[in-house]
């Protein structure tokens, strides 16, 4: 079980998830926090009825599962709502993160935390994933499929690059080589397997 914790952050489209499956690949546990803010919304979650009995119906897929584009549309043209839902989420993101956290096998685990604009005691070290913001806006659009207003909106709302570089003990630079950031994680990684006792 690990004791020691890494926090990797960046910008929506900066790559979080190349350097985490880097550090995946030698062995290290990766908690997603965007996985995390997936499982507490579930079907029989407590939350998912109060999201449901806050905004109706008609934010479910039919399955009865939430669907997170019509949040997602919702929370990023209404900040009352965006304030709503992250009173009762962040918490609960938390104390699961923690949970996994705690339980993972690998000598030191990885929280991946797109959110994070200020230091946390429980983790270690914080890592960022440093690009370019008009690199994360066209991530954005192709990946998600989203329009630039909205990717611009997203890429606002977070943390900025300024803050998250001044937090950061290590940063990864994604400029598009794959290579380059596996080269750069296996650093890392290789000073943390020391610094993890």
């Amino acid at each position: 079980m690990s004791a020691w914790f890494v926090v990797l952050t960046g910008g929506i489209g900066s790559g979080k998830s190349l350097a985490a499956s880097c550090f995946a690949k030698r062995g290290i546990t990766i908690v997603e926090q965007d996985d995390v803010s997936r499982e507490v919304v579930e079907p029989g979650e407590p939350a998912l009825d109060q999201i449901v009995e806050y905004f109706g119906n008609d934010i479910l897929n039919e399955e009865g599962t939430l669907n997170r584009s019509k949040v997602r549309q919702r929370i990023f043209s209404n900040s009352t709502d965006k304030t709503w839902l992250e009173r009762l989420l962040h918490p609960l993101i938390g104390q699961r993160t923690l949970f996994h956290m705690h339980n993972a096998p690998s000598r030191y685990a990885i929280v991946v935390n797109p959110l994070l604009h200020t230091r946390q005691p429980q983790y270690d070290r914080f890592v960022v994933v440093d690009t370019p913001v008009e690199v994360q806006i066209e991530r954005a659009m192709q990946r998600d499929g989203m329009n630039r207003e909205l990717a611009q909106k997203m890429v606002a709302s977070q943390a900025s690059r300024e803050i998250r570089l001044r937090l950061a003990d290590d940063v990864i630079v994604n400029d598009g080589e794959v290579d380059f950031v596996d080269e750069q994680v296996d650093r890392l990684h290789r000073r943390y397997l020391v610094m993890a006792v």
